[in-house]
């Protein structure tokens, strides 16, 4: 299965026909947050595959006008394509009023809140955040830290894989790291664009490491490339 993930900066190049191509040849497209409503509505346009969306710390406009057509995913499971996938968003709150920031507390119990859902599904697959894991891939300053909360929840549940946005390349620069692990389980920065092979023979039971990452970048003058 082919899985498209995204976040953050709307890629140019989904506007192009080489981009359309990508979008047509997607199982599955998943969004990290921070992508404008119309941009996951417009590409609904050109795919067949479920687009299942959570809500980054700028997506406040969200409860007025949704992604249309997409799977909100955000603080439940939701199931698609066989994968349970857990929405987490929202970033570290900075900013007291906001819907879409919460505090490490918050967002712990958000967690525990989930506990039943969780034991009537059964865990879950894949976790699809904006934030990143706290020490993971994030920024010293409060915007941009991540939820320590998110490595027990890892690390009790087991998911495949977990996807998140809100660190943009461009804070790293060269230094920009696109795969992590905390305690054997991948955690990708899907900033931008990322493709995902999921295999087609996967189901629950199957092993943790039988999946394939592969974020089929190279490397040109202007930065890193993805597709």
């Amino acid at each position: 299965m082919r899985i498209l993930v995204l976040a953050d900066e709307p890629d140019r190049r989904l506007w192009s026909e080489f981009g359309r191509d990508t979008l047509r040849e997607a199982d599955l497209i998943l969004s990290c947050g921070d992508l404008p409503s119309a941009y996951l509505s417009y590409i609904t346009c050109f795919t067949s595959a479920p687009v299942v969306y959570v809500h980054g710390n700028h997506d406040e406009g969200y409860d007025r006008k949704p992604p249309e057509g997409c799977i909100n995913a955000e603080g439940h499971v939701v199931l698609v394509k066989g994968i349970r996938i857990l929405g987490l968003g929202g970033s570290m709150r900075y900013r007291p009023d906001a819907p879409t920031m919460f505090t490490e507390a918050e967002m712990a119990r958000r967690i525990r809140r989930l506990r039943r859902e969780l034991r009537g599904t059964g865990g879950f697959d894949l976790l699809l955040a904006h934030s990143p894991v706290a020490g993971l891939g994030d920024q010293p300053d409060l915007p941009h830290r991540g939820f320590a909360c998110f490595k027990s929840l890892l690390s009790r549940y087991r998911p495949r894989v977990m996807f998140h946005g809100h660190v943009h390349q461009a804070y790293s620069g060269a230094n920009f790291v696109r795969e992590r692990s905390w305690d054997g389980i991948p955690v990708v920065n899907a900033c931008g664009s990322y493709i995902f092979h999921w295999p087609d023979d996967w189901h629950p039971d199957s092993a943790p490491g039988r999946f394939a990452l592969r974020g089929l970048q190279k490397r040109s003058q202007a930065g890193d490339e993805h597709f």
